[in-house]
């Protein structure tokens, strides 16, 4: 019974995912690559859900292709796309993304970053990439040199700053524009 159950809502999943999301299908060139700002493959170690609508993954850097040397990279996973597929801790990734933060970048779904699958026909990336994951990675290793990874444990996790989301801000400028207009009140009614 409990496999059942585990099949159906995989092949709702599927499904769902079939329905849902259109990626077109890309092809792999140093060109459309390069157009990233960060190319690594790695391993999530931690994982935070729910943060300005994006699932947050610190992910330990196997092979870097292009970036900042960091052994620890973190990347964020829009969780309001259609694409979107769960993540998980111990998961292998290969990740294209734009700078966010010094050591933080954002992925696109519909992109090319992608999980890696032990079997290449349980790989749905392979429709849209048309190649498997072991093809772009040997791609990769051809078309860019490996960058050596900065082997001590960066801090800039902790030293940065944070970027509000959409309503934090209209609260910030509403909120300053409040503080300024008290300002003005107070300082014409007392100095004269």
């Amino acid at each position: 019974m409990g496999t059942a159950i585990k099949y159906n809502l995989i092949l709702i999943f599927i499904l769902n995912r079939l329905i849902a999301c259109q990626c077109p299908v890309i092809e792999w060139t140093k060109e459309t690559a390069n157009k990233n700002d960060v190319i690594f493959r790695g391993v999530i170690k931690n994982i935070v859900l729910h943060q300005n609508n994006y699932t947050i993954a610190d992910i330990e850097v196997l092979h870097l292709f292009k970036g900042n040397p960091f052994k620890l990279q973190r990347v964020l996973f829009p969780e309001n796309d259609p694409c979107a597929i769960p993540i998980n801790i111990g998961e292998e990734w290969l990740i294209y993304g734009k700078n966010k933060q010094l050591n933080s970048c954002e992925i696109e779904w519909c992109g090319w970053s992608r999980k890696k699958f032990v079997n290449d026909g349980d790989d749905f990336f392979i429709a849209t990439h048309i190649i498997t994951y072991e093809e772009e990675i040997t791609k990769l290793k051809n078309t860019f040199p490996e960058i050596v990874i900065n082997a001590s444990p960066s801090d800039y996790f902790n030293h940065k700053n944070i970027i509000p989301d959409k309503y934090e801000f209209y609260i910030y400028i509403a909120l300053s524009l409040i503080g300024f207009l008290l300002f003005l009140y107070i300082s014409k009614k007392y100095i004269k």
